[in-house]
């Protein structure tokens, strides 16, 4: 008899050692979901506002470039480019075709015509190669130094003096005014249009285009 007391004694303890262990893993499965919880909720926010930063945000890059062959840095940034780039570019292909002898033209409109737009390269390469074919036949060479270059969008327009000589001769100097029209795409720049212009008051209004006054 004092044996079966003891067992019913000790019965309503086990039961609450269970029911104590059941309660501590239900408050710890509780605490972890919890957690889990704040953390899902705070990744998901991380998201949303990355989200929002990628689409608000222009993520272009923007680069600083300082070629060895100009004076100035100038940048590039998606389909922009600063100014500085399109005056020395400007100046670059202005050299290349009104700057040559009868030994280095082909050079010359060789390396123009990498950069000519492909829309317009079949009138430019006409223009640059028969102007290359009269340039040897006679014996003719010219320099052309910049004075001044105004900008208008991804226009320039260059006046300087234009030296032409037939051999060693001196035959015309003169002031004259140039217009280059550029394309930027794809990260490379090229050129649509070179041509000379006689208006001086706005060099940009040719073939047609509207007389609009320059930004």
């Amino acid at each position: 008899m004092v044996v079966s007391g003891a067992c019913a004694q000790s019965r309503p303890g086990v039961r609450g050692m269970r029911e104590s262990r059941y309660r501590s893993l239900l408050a710890e499965t509780l605490w972890r979901r919890n957690l889990w919880m704040a953390v899902a909720l705070a990744m998901a926010v991380s998201n949303m506002g990355l989200a929002y930063w990628v689409i608000n945000t222009d993520v272009r890059e923007k680069t600083i470039v300082i070629p060895p062959v100009f004076e100035k840095t100038f940048w590039v940034h998606g389909d922009e480019v600063s100014p500085e780039y399109l005056e020395q570019m400007a100046v670059f292909f202005a050299s290349l075709a009104l700057t040559y002898n009868p030994d280095n033209i082909d050079h010359q409109v060789g390396l123009f015509l990498r950069y000519a737009d492909s829309k317009s390269y079949g009138a430019l390469a006409a223009k640059l190669q028969g102007d290359a074919q009269k340039i040897k036949r006679n014996r003719l060479s010219s320099v052309f130094y910049p004075q001044e270059i105004r900008l208008k969008g991804q226009q320039a327009a260059l006046t300087g003096q234009l030296t032409t000589l037939v051999g060693n001769k001196q035959t015309e100097q003169r002031q004259a005014r140039f217009l280059i029209r550029f394309v930027y795409r794809d990260g490379r720049l090229f050129v649509s249009k070179f041509t000379e212009v006689q208006d001086s008051a706005n060099p940009f209004a040719t073939d047609g285009d509207t007389a609009e006054p320059e930004s």
